[in-house]
């Protein structure tokens, strides 16, 4: 097959596939633009300090860890359409319950953040680990590299547009509202603007039809074994470059805003030009791995971290915090797709659901260690040590991945939809 750039072939790829890739893009506009941008700002505007932040994303993570797991069995069992659907309601209601935070009770106002990301991250584990095994199951063994990376360029888009939006949706509700860029009342009314924009990607998911995985279940048949040594390197690298992706990921906002004095429209700008680059970085993939492979993809990228990292950790200015961001979003967005294919391709699909459950898991836990940690670590040490040891992490990832075999694949192709 000729390799061809992965946006001619949006309209190749099966009806439900295109409606998941919508409502990914439509998601990450709410989820990982808006919301993501302002949520972390609201918080600091309530008073609470760096180490009630790493509480606040590690909550998160935790919650993603825990819902993975459950989430994977549930669309095992039912089926990734409805399970789906359920992720992005609940989603949906953490995003609403967050800007409610000031009108709770006293004794429950530092609870209500909390729950919130429970809920977002909890939410999302549902739809995400469901996503990953209904784009294999829906796509032939050609399409499904630029499927994957289609994917992260909808996340990707998303995303950018959502960031740059809320860095000024600040601004425009102190100008109607009179009130200063201090109060916390700007930032509350830009998050019922992501709530509302996360209503509409229900949209795409009432139209999707029923994703059978499980005659695929038979066809790979019950005496397939598991890689469990493979499986297990993979699982630690994943650990590890997560781990570094989530050091800017959870604190270069925080950063850029206490640390570098920038305003919201400047975190913004900055975020959105990283968020431009991951929407278009997932194109390079499927040409990578034509000529490469996944598993030289994901060393790369993941070396690539690091040196995204390193001026962060060298540099206290806005230029290299704009770089450093714009890198390890960028290269996130070609690591996941290059994961995703390679686990999915690798494992039978008996074990998908399983093994997607678990990486999901332990994303979520490097996400949450680093984000509790994060805190007290930046508390006592300061910004820069946080940032050194994400690049130590992602070199020793990039080293692991290189030295882990490829196995042959096992997945089996599904029929052309």
């Amino acid at each position: 097959m000729a390799l061809q750039p992965g946006w001619l072939a949006v309209g190749r790829l099966h009806r439900d596939v295109q409606l998941i890739l919508a409502v990914s893009g439509l998601m990450s506009v709410s989820f990982f633009g808006v919301q993501n941008l302002i949520k972390v700002l609201y918080v600091l505007r309530l008073g609470y300090g760096l180490e009630y932040v790493g509480l606040f994303g590690a909550m998160g993570a935790l919650a993603y860890m825990v819902m993975s797991l459950p989430g994977g069995a549930l669309g095992s069992r039912f089926g990734p359409q409805p399970v789906m659907r359920a992720g992005v309601l609940i989603t949906v209601l953490g995003m609403v319950l967050l800007p409610l935070t000031e009108s709770s009770p006293d004794g429950l106002r530092a609870a209500v953040p909390l729950l919130s990301q429970v809920l977002l991250a909890g939410g999302w584990s549902l739809f995400n680990v469901n996503m990953a095994p209904a784009l294999m199951s829906l796509t032939t063994a050609q399409e499904r590299n630029n499927a994957y990376s289609l994917n992260s360029v909808s996340r990707g888009l998303g995303t950018f547009v959502g960031a740059v939006a809320g860095g000024f949706l600040p601004a425009l509700f102190v100008a109607l509202l009179g009130s200063t860029l201090a109060d916390p009342a700007p930032y509350r009314w830009s998050l019922w603007v992501g709530a509302v924009l996360g209503v509409l990607a229900l949209v795409p998911l009432v139209w999707l039809g029923s994703i059978d995985t499980k005659s695929e279940m038979a066809t790979g048949g019950p005496a397939a074994s598991f890689p469990r040594l493979w499986f297990a390197l993979i699982v630690l690298h994943v650990v590890l470059a997560h781990a570094a992706f989530a050091t800017c990921q959870t604190f270069c906002n925080a950063y850029m805003d206490t640390e570098l004095r920038l305003s919201p429209a400047s975190i913004g700008l900055l975020t959105g030009a990283g968020q431009f680059a991951a929407m278009l970085a997932p194109l390079l993939v499927p040409i990578l791995a034509h000529r490469y492979s996944n598993r030289w993809t994901l060393s790369m990228t993941t070396l690539g971290m690091a040196a995204s990292l390193a001026p962060l950790a060298l540099f206290a200015h806005w230029a290299p915090a704009g770089l450093g961001r714009l890198g390890t979003v960028a290269l996130e967005a070609m690591w996941l797709p290059a994961l995703q294919v390679l686990q999915m391709e690798t494992v039978t699909a008996r074990w998908r659901s399983l093994s997607y459950g678990i990486v999901s898991t332990m994303m979520a836990l490097a996400f949450a260690s680093v984000s509790l940690a994060g805190g007290y670590i930046i508390a006592a040490w300061g910004y820069r040590t946080l940032f050194l040891m994400g690049v130590l992490t992602s070199v020793a990832g990039a080293v692991l991945m290189q030295r882990t075999p490829q196995l042959a694949q096992g997945a089996v192709a599904p029929q052309e939809p």
